[in-house]
């Protein structure tokens, strides 16, 4: 492994990184992030790529082969992205969720220990599990989760999995972003949903709950934040969590009205009982400031950035 002794509390910039999750929607801009930062990042795959020296085997469900990838590339830090990352689909298949957010962390944490020195880990998780304790006001740090749904509650379970398991030498931060969206993101997923139907000329835009207040940032403002919280790793404290978040927190109906007044639509909004999902928290608020006074990091694009990428 990259020597990990702290210069000042910051992560060298020659040392390797390994990202799961590396073809995802957050990890292709991550990993296009630290390249351009100058740091040697390793992909993940599960499937073997001859002659790709940065491209890895790594299968979550086969422990084994996250040793093999450790062992090749001996990275200083790990970034962990891969997961089941609906809260939709997790409802749907529950033991999939499970399997792979919990599982998941479980394999790698086992793989870490088989190794010569685990290297710094970045687990990334989600404010979905304040779940409830949305109810009791601005969520931070110190409020107790109470998660609503399987792809919540299996992320708190990695969680739980990597303080409790992951070698007590290595760094270990948590990272739990607020929603956020951007080109590319599946229309699975409420905005870009919104989005696609006003590019298909659609004159009526189907949704479901659209009254909640929900945090929402660019994507590329989250993939600032996990560089800033990997530049400080061995700073933070083991085990030290932040949320990412922007700190406020619109209507889903204020981003769609916004959305139909940029794209110049004069479309309806129809509620469609297929779409609405069942939740009993009306307004999620993050707070955001141990990220913000522990790092340089602050939000740079705004909502209508946001709104313009995912509609042009």
């Amino acid at each position: 492994m990259a020597d990990l002794m702290p210069r000042d509390g910051i992560f060298p910039s020659d040392g390797a990184i390994l990202v799961t999750g590396s073809s995802g929607f957050v990890g292709r801009r991550l990993v296009r992030r630290l390249r351009a930062n100058g740091y040697r990042v390793y992909e993940t795959a599960r499937f073997d790529i001859e002659g790709d020296g940065d491209r890895l085997y790594f299968d979550l469900f086969d422990q084994q082969s996250i040793v093999r990838a450790l062992d090749q590339a001996k990275p200083a830090a790990v970034i962990h992205l891969a997961a089941q990352s609906s809260v939709s689909g997790s409802s749907s298949s529950p033991l999939a969720a499970w399997e792979t957010n919990a599982g998941g962390a479980m394999n790698i944490c086992s793989a870490a220990v088989e190794v010569a020195a685990a290297p710094a880990m970045m687990f990334v998780s989600s404010t979905e599990v304040y779940g409830r304790a949305f109810n009791r006001g601005v969520a931070t740090e110190l409020s107790s989760p109470e998660p609503m749904n399987p792809y919540a509650r299996s992320k708190l379970a990695a969680e739980h999995v990597f303080f409790d398991t992951y070698p007590s030498h290595a760094p270990l931060v948590i990272a739990r972003p607020a929603n956020h969206s951007g080109a590319g993101q599946d229309d699975r997923f409420a905005l870009p949903s919104f989005a696609k139907q006003l590019r298909d000329g659609s004159e009526t835009i189907k949704v479901g709950n659209i009254g909640v207040c929900r945090d929402f940032l660019h994507v590329e403002d989250v993939v600032d934040a996990y560089v800033a919280l990997l530049q400080s790793i061995l700073a933070c404290g083991r085990g030290a969590t932040f949320n990412v978040a922007s700190g406020k927190s619109p209507t889903l109906r204020q981003l769609l009205e916004r959305m139909i007044e940029l794209a110049g639509s004069e479309a309806r909004i129809l509620v469609d009982p297929e779409r609405v999902r069942l939740s009993d928290i009306q307004e999620a608020f993050v707070d955001n400031r141990k990220l913000t006074t522990t790092t340089e990091w602050r939000p740079k694009r705004s909502l209508d950035e946001l709104l313009r990428e995912l509609l042009f």
